[in-house]
């Protein structure tokens, strides 16, 4: 039988001798075509450990409270107000909704592996919920680098920006983000499935949501999440966000050597 290693981030890696790493412990797997794994031998795993889901559990239900709570009050407070309703806090609103779906889908997800042994929401529920999960992170880094470019129109063109950037480009903007978001994270619903373990020693059943990277190549994964997701963006906030700093500097430097020419003509 071929072996396999499951991850608690939820994926699938095939090799020829590694170890699974499920909620239950560490342990020698063999793998079949009816997609069960049969567990040989438990380890404790550290995540497992009593004292670790104390600092943890906690520590997950405060960030979840915060993120969940603190983004649907973003995104009420400028749907139902009518003088929050401009184009910054509308971006706003879209990327406290994509946060907002990053703590029901990731943090809520990883609380999830402390207070329940076992994926119990079928199989279909498991492709939606690796396809959300990407798609909020995803439409959430996009969303941070389009405020980045309008506010870089906004501040250091803004006679250009109010001709370039009309709000109804900006609105088509936002929808070009989430339906990208959406056919770049189309793979994850694609790739999920859900894997039953049996532990020989007690005969638990053990089903997991994990992502079976036998049907990608993984490693070019990686890099294009790496590269897209991470590299370009943060090279892009960079650059702008240090053109905006450079701007705001000359504009105040250019404003106080003006006030200070005025008040030597006053005194004159």
């Amino acid at each position: 039988a071929n072996v396999r290693a499951v991850s608690r981030s939820g994926s699938v890696s095939s090799s020829s001798n590694e170890m699974v790493t499920l909620n239950g412990g560490t342990s020698d797997v063999d793998y079949n075509d009816s997609d069960n794994l049969t567990a040989v031998k438990n380890r404790e795993y550290i995540f497992d450990r009593t004292d670790v889901r104390i600092i943890f559990v906690p520590l997950y239900i405060l960030v979840f409270c915060c993120c969940f709570f603190g983004n649907l009050l973003v995104i009420l407070v400028v749907t139902l107000s009518r003088r929050l309703r401009s184009i910054t806090n509308f971006f706003l609103a879209n990327l406290a909704l994509a946060d907002f779906c990053v703590g029901l889908f990731c943090v809520l997800q990883n609380l999830s592996i402390y207070l329940i042994e076992s994926w119990v929401f079928g199989k279909f529920l498991c492709r939606m919920y690796q396809f959300v999960h990407s798609l909020s992170y995803t439409a959430s880094i996009f969303i941070l680098v389009v405020i980045c470019m309008e506010r870089y129109f906004a501040i250091v063109h803004p006679i250009t920006c109010k001709q370039i950037l009309t709000a109804t480009r900006l609105r088509l903007a936002i929808l070009t983000v989430w339906v990208t978001s959406a056919v770049y994270s189309t793979p994850k619903f694609l790739f999920s499935k859900t894997i039953t373990n049996i532990h020989r020693d007690n005969g638990h059943v053990e089903v997991i949501c994990v992502l079976d990277r036998k049907m990608f190549n993984s490693q070019v994964l990686d890099i294009i999440n790496f590269g897209l997701l991470y590299v370009i963006p943060l090279l892009v906030m960079t650059v702008l966000y240090s053109k905006i700093a450079i701007a705001l500097w000359r504009s105040s430097h250019g404003l106080s050597h003006h006030l200070v020419t005025q008040h030597q003509q006053q005194q004159q």
